[in-house]
Order: C-alpha cells, then sequence, then structure tokens
C-alpha cells in the first residue's frame, strides 16, 4: 500500500505480483477446464495471434479498460467473473491471464505480450502495468484466457514531457448515479476522440434514494467488500459507459459516494473505508495498488501533456478534517443540510483539505511549473459562494469554503511564484459553474486567481433545494460567471499555446436510453490572463 510521499517501487515486491508480466516466451498455461470454465488453454503469444474465440467474452462480463497513461506506458485492465451478477469466486488460486498491446485492432502487429494473474484477494481483477512504449502513440489491446479472447480495447499515451504540443485535449466527467439516468454522455465522448477522460468522482454512488430511473442492486448503504464489488458490477454493465472504457483512457479520482471517508480513527469506518478503496481499484484501470484489508491508498498524483499542459491531480478526501464541523449552528432544512452556517472553527489556521505531505508536493509543482498550462484538479469547488439563510451566512463547507486556510495557501503560491497560467477543474455540484477564484466571496472578479470550470454530471440529479440557494447568491457572488443546474453532461477541455478551450457538452435526456449531446457555451481563457470570455 503506497503511502502519501512513496513510489511503487517502494513497496513489497508481493503487493506487485498483479501487474507483473512474462513477456514473449513460450509457456502453457492452465486450461479452463482446471479453474471449472470448461475451455483449453491458449497457445503461446511469441507470435502474431491469429486463432478462432469465443464471441461472448463469457469470462470478461466487464469488457476492458486502460488508464493512468504516460509518454511511455499504460495500465490495461479486465476482470474474470462467470458474469456481472455473479459473485461467486471462479477459483480458489490465482489463473494466469494472457494479455497483448499491438498497434492494429486484430493485435496482429504485436508490440508487447506477457502473462498476468488474476488473484482470488484481488476479485480476479488484471492490472498490467506496460511499460516501454513510445509517445503520443494508439495502441490496442487484449486479454485471453483459454480459447477466449477479451473484447479488443483501445489507448493512447500521452506526448513526451519535454514535447512542444500544438494541442491537447480531455473530457471532464463525474458524478454518474445509477438510479437517476443512463451514462450516454460517454457516447458524445467517444466520439470526441479526447487523448483521455479525466473522471473527477463519484464513479458509483452509495447512497439508494429509490424510485429513480434504474435501481440498485440493494437499498441499503454497501458497507462490506462483497457488497461494494456488486455496486461496481452493476455501473459497469452501462453500455456507453464500457464503450468508453474500451475507447479511452481514464484517468480516476474517487470522491465521497465511492466512500472515502475524511481521516477517521473509527474501526467500522476505517472498515468500510478499506472495502471501498479496494472495490474501487478492483473496478477501474489506475496504477497504484489497493492492498486488501487497508484503509489508505495513494491517490494523488501529476501528469504532464508534453510542455503544455501540467496536470495536478487532488485526493481531496482522505486527509481532510472533519467536514461537519458547524452542523451544530445550522439549520438542517436548508439545502437538506448541505450548506452550513459559517462558524469560526471552519476558518481555524489548522484545517486542511490536503494533509501536509499533499500539500507539499503541491506547492513544489506549482513553484517549478515548466508547462505553458498548470491545472489543479480538484473533484471538489474551489471558489467561494456565500449564501443567505435567516439573515445568517451560509457555505458549502464539504467543498473548499471548509478549508479555507489551505485554500488560501495555494493561493499564495500560485501568485508568489507566479505560476503560469494556473486553473482549477472541478466537479461535484451536478451543476456546470464558471468562476474566478477569489480571496473572499463579493470580490471583485477583477482581482480573481484563477479560472475555475466546474463540471456537470454524467447523471446525478440536483434537486432545487440544493440549486436555488446558489442561483439566488448569484448577485452577491460576482466572481461566479455562469451556473447551469439543469442539465447533464461534460466539459470538453483543449488547450493551445495561446488559449484554453473549455466547452459545455450537454445530452438531451438520461431518464432513457439514446441521449444526444450537443455543445451548448464555450469560454476560453487567453494565455497570461485570468479572464474568462465567451467564444
Amino acid at each position: 500500500m503506497p503511502l502519501p510521499g512513496e513510489t511503487p517501487a517502494q513497496l513489497p515486491a508481493a503487493e506487485h505480483d498483479e501487474m507483473k508480466s512474462v513477456s514473449g516466451a513460450a509457456r502453457h498455461l492452465p486450461t479452463r477446464r482446471s479453474v471449472g470454465l470448461g475451455i483449453l488453454a491458449a497457445p503461446a503469444l511469441c507470435r502474431p495471434l491469429r486463432r478462432a474465440f469465443a464471441s461472448d467474452y463469457t469470462s470478461f462480463p466487464f469488457s476492458v479498460a486502460s488508464g493512468d497513461p504516460s509518454a511511455s506506458s499504460v495500465v490495461l485492465w479486465t476482470r474474470l467473473a462467470r458474469s456481472a451478477f455473479d459473485p461467486e469466486p471462479i477459483s480458489r488460486t490465482p489463473i494466469q491471464v494472457e494479455w497483448v498491446i499491438a498497434r492494429d485492432r486484430d493485435l496482429v502487429h504485436v508490440v508487447q505480450s506477457g502473462v498476468a494473474l488474476a488473484r482470488p484477494a484481488l476479485g480476479f481483477s488484471v492490472h498490467v502495468h506496460v511499460q516501454g512504449l513510445q509517445a503520443a502513440q494508439t495502441y490496442y489491446y487484449g486479454f485471453y484466457l483459454g480459447g477466449e479472447r477479451s473484447p479488443v480495447g483501445r489507448t493512447k499515451t500521452l506526448a513526451s514531457p519535454d514535447q512542444n504540443l500544438a494541442s491537447a485535449q480531455f473530457s471532464l466527467v463525474s458524478c454518474q448515479n445509477w438510479e437517476n439516468g443512463y451514462f450516454d454522455a460517454y457516447r458524445g465522448i467517444v466520439e470526441d476522440d479526447p487523448d483521455f477522460v479525466l473522471h473527477l468522482g463519484d464513479y458509483i454512488y452509495d447512497v439508494t434514494r429509490g424510485g429513480g430511473v434504474r435501481q440498485h442492486e440493494m437499498s441499503r448503504l454497501p458497507m462490506t467488500l462483497a457488497e461494494y464489488r456488486a455496486r461496481h458490477a452493476l455501473y459497469r454493465t452501462d453500455p456507453a459507459l464500457i464503450a468508453a472504457h474500451e475507447s479511452l483512457p481514464f484517468v480516476l479520482l474517487p470522491d465521497n459516494h465511492d466512500a472515502l471517508e475524511q481521516d477517521s480513527r473509527d474501526p467500522a469506518l476505517l472498515a468500510r473505508r478499506a472495502a471501498a478503496y479496494q472495490a474501487w481499484y478492483e473496478f477501474l484501470p489506475v496504477r497504484h495498488p489497493a492492498r486488501p484489508g487497508h484503509p489508505s491508498m495513494r491517490i494523488y498524483r501529476g501528469m504532464d501533456l508534453g510542455r503544455l499542459v501540467r496536470l495536478n491531480l487532488l485526493d481531496t478526501r482522505q486527509f481532510r478534517g472533519d467536514e461537519t464541523i458547524c452542523k451544530s449552528h445550522s439549520d438542517p432544512r436548508f439545502g437538506f443540510g448541505v450548506y452550513e452556517q459559517a462558524c469560526p472553527a471552519a476558518v481555524d489556521a489548522r484545517r486542511t483539505m490536503l494533509g501536509l505531505p499533499q500539500e507539499a508536493w503541491l506547492t513544489g509543482r506549482l513553484r517549478h511549473a515548466p508547462a505553458r498550462w498548470n491545472v489543479i484538479g480538484s473533484t471538489v469547488m474551489m471558489s467561494p459562494i456565500n449564501m443567505r439563510h435567516d439573515n445568517d451566512v451560509y457555505r458549502y463547507l464539504g467543498s473548499w469554503d471548509g478549508y479555507d486556510a489551505n485554500r488560501q495557501r495555494i493561493l499564495d503560491t500560485i501568485q508568489r511564484y507566479r505560476t503560469p497560467n494556473p486553473a482549477v477543474l472541478s466537479g461535484d455540484l451536478h451543476s456546470t459553474l464558471v468562476s474566478r477564484v477569489v480571496r473572499r466571496a463579493g470580490d471583485d472578479p477583477r482581482s480573481g486567481v484563477m479560472p475555475e470550470f466546474l463540471g456537470t454530471s454524467i447523471s446525478s440529479l440536483w434537486p432545487e433545494p440544493l440549486a436555488a440557494p446558489i442561483r439566488n447568491a448569484l448577485p452577491d457572488n460576482p466572481h461566479v460567471q455562469h451556473y447551469d443546474s439543469l442539465h447533464r453532461g461534460y466539459l470538453r477541455c483543449t488547450f493551445t499555446p495561446t488559449r484554453m478551450l473549455v466547452e459545455t457538452r450537454l445530452i438531451s435526456h438520461t431518464d432513457r436510453p439514446g441521449g444526444q449531446v450537443r455543445t451548448a457555451d464555450r469560454f476560453v481563457v487567453e494565455n497570461g490572463s485570468p479572464e474568462i470570455l465567451l467564444a
């Protein structure tokens, strides 16, 4: 289990077993019959693969995925199961799975191949960290078990960190609630064909409210590893989400509905968090492994898109102080209790969102920033917003408004070291919100340190009692330039040396399949200026 500041190389060797591979050599693998699945073993991968395969992908019900790309590597993922709804283990022992990555969709022009272990302790998930790839290339990949091949996936590597790129593009998504509707916005992303998909949390929803478009597999909160596995398995049956994972690499952060509680000493919460972490890792193509039963995991990390864009991806859940610190002062009827009255404890200088090691890491990357654009990826809103209720000031203390001292230190760093073209990309509010990050709500927007683009949800709704307080507060918060709580979709982010373009890509409906994506608004930030313009 990597702790903050550690690298994978510092982990015990046993924790790398799942990502190890044996490349190129001839071998004889266990037959499918030997693990109770009744299909013959695959021949060796030392030559181009031209075989007949089963077409129903019975061992690969969750298809394939890739993630955490760099200029020379990518994580390839799959998960073995009898079906998406069969929780029984498929073997008592690890299963060897062949993998191949190639330059063509037929997997004939093989670049690398090997064998990975699908381990019972990690739910027979497979994570292969393929290294030694070429920068800025498209690759295809697949897995083999016996006489069966998985669906063929498509992935991409990033440009070399020292390359002067003409452009880079990625899609920003968050908050996909199975109950609220279908995830068809991903079909628009596949058509856009960005470099990757940046997912800022709430890949699943732990809470079940009922009466929705689709039903969760159970109504109560998942608490155990088996229950979290079942929730993830359900979400991974959405056809549009499957198609997106098959087509593009994902870069993922968890948020609150992935059940990552703030820092806690409660054994029950820690056990639940350990289960949530492990299931999240088992079902997603992420680089840093979870260790079974452990309630911590390395999440924050950085990415460089040539010399054009530096991404700083934050863990805003694992180290934060208590976000309910002002509950006793607040009216629980206002915004369902999500918004709280601002109390003195919330502005205590010792409060932290990131924890000291992560904050030091972020400070170092903002101080020494070689890229033209330097972007912070936050699962929650960074801009301050004041709301009024019964003549009291209320804030969303689950966002950076509950950790103002930490926010001020980040803004201080950006201004002191003149970080080039800083910007924030965020999620969580199930709305589109565009603003300037000012020091205090109500400040002149021209004093804003950087722009923030908060993307709406894939399907999660934002009820009127949550939307109305923000909408009604807009006159008192002039730094917020755009707010839309009615539409679902994603943001398409395109960077060039001269500008940052953010487009709202909204879907016509999510309550039934077949929603169509359109471009609504286009916002531009010019090189050297934090001002947000309409394109």
